[in-house]
């Protein structure tokens, strides 16, 4: 009886903890999808470096938390693309870090983000001297993403991108439409509506 009370407490106190745990990283992704970096689709990188700071203090608060990690990368890797430079790319490195530990500990956070994510690094980041960048490392991440949310917003986005700049205008199209199709159903937070937004010039540059 004791054993079972026991157990049943332990089980409690980590549900709680779990909780607890989830509100400041779900708090963060709300404050990031409506970000006024999104909502006025202007570059303002001292709001983007107080994310940053928020998001590693999270994750190294919530150490075994795969979205505390995957947030942070997602917010550094907009942050890599946003600032061409050394910073950029030093900053791409700890976004890779972050979303490849985050999948370590959960290979499905955010499935429709987070493979998608890492693709988005990889296509856009230098190669070898410079950086880690890969294409071939971009596709297959992409794929995964795919493969998990084939008809996810982010997934097909990110696959998108990958096409249009690689010129297969096919195969980008075919993404493009399915992410922007899937987007006019509901309302999408800023951060959607800025990634839909360029999907939606894409489309129009491959319709010409």
């Amino acid at each position: 009886m004791w054993v079972r009370v026991c157990l049943l407490y332990c089980l409690m106190a980590q549900a709680i903890a779990t909780m607890a745990m989830a509100e400041p990283v779900s708090e963060l992704y709300d404050d990031w999808q409506n970000s006024a970096v999104f909502i006025n689709q202007t570059l303002d990188k001292a709001l983007l470096q107080r994310f940053i700071v928020r998001a590693q203090s999270l994750s190294k608060q919530n150490p075994t938390n795969p979205q505390a990690w995957a947030l942070s990368g997602q917010i550094k890797a907009f942050y890599a693309s946003q600032i061409p430079s050394i910073e950029g790319l030093k900053m791409a490195k700890q976004a890779r870090d972050d979303l490849q530990y985050a999948l370590s500990l959960d290979p499905r956070v955010f499935p429709h983000q987070t493979y998608a994510e890492l693709g988005y690094l990889y296509h856009n980041t230098p190669g070898w001297p410079f950086s880690f960048g890969s294409q071939a490392m971009a596709e297959k991440l992409l794929y995964k993403a795919l493969e998990l949310d084939p008809q996810g917003l982010m997934s097909n986005l990110r696959a998108g991108e990958f096409w249009f700049d690689q010129k297969n205008y096919i195969q980008a199209q075919k993404h493009l439409q399915v992410a922007v199709d899937g987007a006019a159903a509901k309302k999408q937070d800023a951060w959607i509506e800025f990634q839909l937004l360029q999907a939606n010039q894409m489309l129009a540059k491959i319709n010409k």
